[in-house]
């Protein structure tokens, strides 16, 4: 009998190679086939129980396409306008709808897409009636904010690469800082330096001696822009006599003209463009800026300055001083925010060259900082600003976990303060660009292992991240990572439940909010949607930097039966191992009745290429097929799964917005 049993399961199973093989129209054994060009592999394993993350992650999504609609009931006019005048600022306007188009192109929901589009073009259209946008982009701000607020767009171009309004745009924004617009110049191509902190569709903020701007904008747990102003020595000093005045006027001097690095942002906006339509000059110009500050790092023995006037010099308005600059080493985030820009300004000169030695411009300051850290309970507090040496400085933001001195003062060393764990997510994007086991070493020497601090010993569990701090409803790049280096094997699982739990939190705290005007900054966290787990798993990437940075993931999936990108409907992916020339994805289909077809692509713009796909199909043992392609067809029969182990060339190709199709 059992003999008998053996028989007829290798008899059904011969017969479903041979129906995949007629679907795909020609044949070849164990389902390899070919169609239009594009190689294809039919998946025979069946399962009686699918993968709990597989499950889990079909009920997210479900769970998301449903759950906007309490959002939009709740805050949003039939227009897509604010109810109850729940107006904030341009950027988090913006921001409160940043993953529509990511979730979309992850396998969400059509109506996604149009949503998206539709919160775009309103909040641009009420920006511009009020005088911020100019030809649909702001008039003049940091790339801090702008970064943060241009993450919609360039989901949206990465959604919809053949809506001509959007590439059209896409040019225009980049033109911006290429002078192509005869009456705004922002860069000065020969000194090879952005003209200002602050600059737009208007040109940089207007430099006036004679008239020095009237406060200076900070809070007090950011510190004082300088501490060399006679009588200003701490935050409490600004609010007597004329200080704030005094503040400002030096403030102006000094920020009022000149680049700092918080500018690298505009890479991304020349990525975007360059994905869009393939001109080289975006191409030239991400190289030749970014080149400009990794030139000005070795010229500053090895630190990124902060600040550069117009004759290219380093700290030519602040005394020969290289911090101090606008968004800078001394004031608002430091390190937080050249994480970001030195981090996306890499990845984007890598992605459109294929050189790897880009990578050292967020590599070098990483190290610098752990040079300069401080060893405590086993967890290496990094520097994250620099001031003024022998200054007493104040207590910045005091949920954070700071070294300080007896008197609650933060600690200084040589000018250097604001002592703490460093964030993972520099390190880890590092090393999913570099695959470089180095740079895999890094994000471990920075863990934090400190009992005493927040966040503590995060690459091994999930926990709720603050607010403040993850905004991309983010923060687990570290335990990510963990997984992917074989420590924290229930991670797929966890990050799906926790993303559950985080929609249903966010629909209750929606349905309990009492909306005020100019509310829109809260919005951000009262959206439901959450993708970091889907990034993850699927693409096997981390999220993008949220100051502007662009998706930058090993795969890429399509649906070709509905001619859009994202999982097809029932399928689930996990990307459970990445190293520099390898991709191992899972694919379930979870429909009890319906086949899926899935596109895989190498990379999320088709820059790497699939070499040689191993996969075990249900008889017959493992087996292999040459791929040599940007792209991979799996057919996955009803309740079906495969496991696909993919030799992967990183960066060779051109990358591209453009669909497989």
């Amino acid at each position: 009998m059992e003999a008998q049993n053996s028989e007829l399961k290798f008899v059904r199973a011969i017969g479903y190679i041979l129906a995949v093989t007629l679907v795909f129209g020609c044949s070849s054994w164990f389902g390899v086939v070919n169609v239009q060009g594009m190689p294809h592999i039919g998946a025979t394993a069946r399962f009686d129980q699918p993968p709990e993350w597989a499950v889990l992650q079909r009920e997210l999504i479900n769970q998301m396409n449903t759950s906007v609609d309490v959002f939009i009931e709740k805050y949003l006019a039939d227009d897509g306008s604010f109810r109850y005048d729940c107006w904030g600022k341009l950027d988090d306007s913006y921001e409160t709808f940043h993953n529509w188009p990511t979730f979309y192109t992850l396998g969400g929901d059509d109506r996604f897409l149009s949503l998206a589009k539709r919160q775009w073009e309103t909040i641009t259209r009420h920006f511009t009636n009020n005088g911020t946008l100019e030809n649909e982009f702001h008039r003049c701000n940091d790339w801090f904010h702008l970064g943060e607020g241009s993450h919609l767009f360039y989901m949206l171009c990465l959604a919809d690469p053949a809506d001509s309004k959007f590439i059209d745009r896409a040019q225009r924004f980049a033109g911006l800082y290429l002078n192509e617009n005869p009456s705004v110049k922002n860069y000065d191509s020969d000194r090879k330096l952005i003209l200002n902190a602050q600059t737009g569709s208007s040109g940089p903020l207007p430099w006036i001696p004679e008239q020095p701007w009237e406060y200076v904008w900070t809070i007090e747990h950011y510190g004082l822009p300088f501490y060399d102003i006679p009588g200003i020595a701490d935050y409490a000093d600004l609010n007597t006599d004329n200080n704030m005045k005094e503040m400002a006027a030096v403030a102006h001097a000094r920020w009022g003209r000149g680049d700092g690095p918080i500018n690298l942002a505009v890479t991304s906006l020349m990525l975007n463009a360059f994905l869009a339509t393939g001109e080289d000059k975006y191409r030239h110009w991400i190289t030749e800026y970014t080149n400009a500050w990794i030139n000005r790092v070795q010229e500053n023995e090895g630190i990124l300055p902060d600040n550069v006037g117009l004759s290219g010099k380093i700290g030519e308005y602040i005394g020969g001083k290289w911090y101090g600059g606008y968004y800078g080493w001394t004031v608002y985030h430091g390190w937080g925010g050249y994480a970001q820009s030195t981090g996306m300004a890499a990845e984007n000169a890598l992605l459109v060259t294929g050189d790897f030695s880009y990578l050292d411009l967020l590599r070098s300051q990483i190290d610098l900082l752990l040079k300069l850290g401080i060893i405590k309970n086993n967890t290496v507090y990094v520097p994250h600003k620099h001031g003024y040496s022998g200054k007493v400085f104040n207590m910045p933001m005091s949920f954070l976990p700071v070294l300080r001195n007896p008197d609650g003062t933060c600690k200084e060393v040589n000018g250097w303060f604001k002592f703490m764990p460093m964030d993972p997510v520099g390190p880890v994007h590092l090393w999913n660009m570099s695959m470089d086991p180095a740079d895999l070493e890094r994000s471990k020497e920075i863990r934090n292992h400190d009992p005493e601090a927040r966040w503590s010993r995060d690459w091994e569990k999930i926990e709720s991240i603050s607010r403040f701090m993850a905004k991309d409803h983010g923060g687990h790049e570290a335990a990510w990572q963990a997984y992917l280096d074989g420590t924290y094997p229930t991670y797929p699982e966890e990050i799906l439940k926790y993303n559950i739990e985080q929609v249903s939190s966010r629909l209750d705290d929606i349905h309990q909010h009492q909306p005020k005007e100019h509310d829109g900054f809260s919005l951000i966290y009262r959206n439901p949607i959450s993708v970091e787990g889907l990034v993850n798993l699927t693409m096997g990437a981390p999220l993008p930097f949220y100051n502007g940075g662009l998706m930058m993931a090993r795969v890429r999936h399509f649906d070709p039966e509905n001619k859009r990108p994202g999982l097809p409907p029932d399928v689930a992916a996990l990307v459970s191992g990445l190293d520099s020339d390898r991709t191992v994805l899972h694919l379930v289909n979870l429909s009890q009745t319906h086949s899926r077809n899935v596109i895989i692509q190498a990379g999320a713009y088709a820059e790497h290429q699939f070499t040689t796909a191993t996969y075990l199909p249900q008889v017959g043992g493992e087996a292999s097929l040459s791929v040599n392609a940007a792209h991979l067809m799996i057919h996955l029969p009803s309740q079906s799964q495969i496991k696909l182990d993919i030799t992967t060339k990183r960066f060779v190709h051109k990358p591209s917005y453009a669909f497989p199709w």
